[in-house]
């Protein structure tokens, strides 16, 4: 400004200048030097959905807001950009909210228009699957609103329902009959059913079921023996198949050829041999051979099966089956067929032991 005074002085000292030019020069250098440069300037204002475009000699955004009539605070958040000579201005508006989670108060200021959710997301806390929140997630909170998040407690609770464990039984055909051993400890199982119990502060329990499982129980082994030391047979004996386990449980016994037999029991007979001439026929129309036995029919059927053998295995004639009678054998009497007289002779008449394969006996 002291250099257009200096300028302005050194036109009014020069002589040139007289009367009404005079006047008028000074008029125009007065305008040109001390009246204010104002410019007007295009603002383009978004305010959220709404948009202004207005036409302002100030230079200051907030008093061209307020010459908008757009009211506005210091929280809110305005950025201005200019291009091709327009000033755009873009008001954010700001508001403070209290959240409470874990304990802890914190004021916040937010976007007008953020949800609960985004609320969340800019402190960035977590929801468990249980825990609850005083607003919905998809709500816009008010200026001042408190924002509360209620964490869930998870405890678990098990009941446990004890599942008793069986004995079995098994055969061992290499230990000794009449021996037996636990071959295996029984361990006792269990049912259990866990509950998941959830806790919110304000909030009832809620107790669900959470898993279910059960764990077998371990049955006890018991192992007993069936082995039997008959030897084989060494002096006379119509066959050479001895047993060599006897299964007093299961009701078998086994030979020495690997066959299994099922009896229902046994019963003691006193025995005598005989013999037929070839192509005899017994009286219940069989062919008399080595394995067709007399016996009285009120005791012992006709038709049962049996395996006969001394009481101390010296000898054995087999199986057998009831297929003959005759006048000397009565009662608990068997009459085994031999082959030849002397096989009779040498047989002689001794206690045998018949283990009944088919058929029951009362002896």
């Amino acid at each position: 400004m002291s250099q257009r005074k200096g300028f302005l002085c050194s036109l009014l000292s020069k002589p040139v200048l007289k009367g009404s030019a005079v006047a008028a020069t000074v008029l125009a250098l007065l305008m040109l030097f001390y009246l204010p440069a104002t410019a007007t300037v295009t603002y383009e204002i978004s305010d959220g959905e709404n948009t202004y475009r207005i036409e302002s000699n100030e230079s200051d955004v907030s008093e061209v807001l307020d010459e908008a009539g757009i009211e506005h605070s210091d929280i809110d958040l305005i950025q201005t950009s200019e291009e091709d000579e327009v000033v755009s201005v873009s008001i954010t508006r700001r508001q403070y909210v209290t959240v409470v989670c874990d304990d802890v108060s914190t004021s916040m200021l937010i976007h007008t228009g953020d949800t609960v959710a985004d609320v969340l997301e800019h402190m960035n806390i977590q929801l468990g699957e249980y825990d609850q929140i005083s607003m919905d997630l998809a709500e816009t909170p008010e200026a001042g609103s408190t924002i509360e998040v209620y964490r869930a407690s998870i405890t678990y609770r098990t009941e446990s329902t004890p599942l008793p464990y069986s004995s079995v039984r098994m055969v061992d055909p290499e230990m000794d009959r009449g021996e037996e051993a636990v071959t295996q400890e029984g361990v006792e199982g269990s049912h259990n059913v866990t509950y998941r119990i959830i806790e919110v502060e304000g909030s009832e329990p809620v107790e669900e079921l959470f898993s279910e499982t059960t764990v077998d129980p371990v049955d006890e082994v018991v192992s007993y023996g069936t082995k039997v030391y008959f030897e084989r047979p060494t002096g006379y004996s119509t066959t050479s198949e001895y047993i060599t386990n006897i299964d007093d449980e299961a009701g078998t016994f086994t030979t020495s050829k690997g066959d299994t037999y099922s009896f229902s029991g046994t019963v003691t007979l006193e025995a005598t041999a005989y013999t037929a001439r070839s192509g005899a026929i017994c009286s219940t129309g069989r062919l008399a051979r080595v394995g067709v036995v007399a016996v009285d029919p009120d005791y012992i059927p006709y038709g049962t099966e049996m395996f006969i053998m001394s009481a101390d295995g010296s000898f054995v004639y087999g199986v057998a089956v009831a297929g003959d009678c005759g006048g000397a054998i009565d009662n608990w009497d068997v009459d085994l067929y031999m082959n030849s007289r002397s096989d009779c002779i040498n047989f002689g008449r001794r206690d045998v032991v018949a283990y009944m394969i088919t058929g029951e006996v009362d002896a």
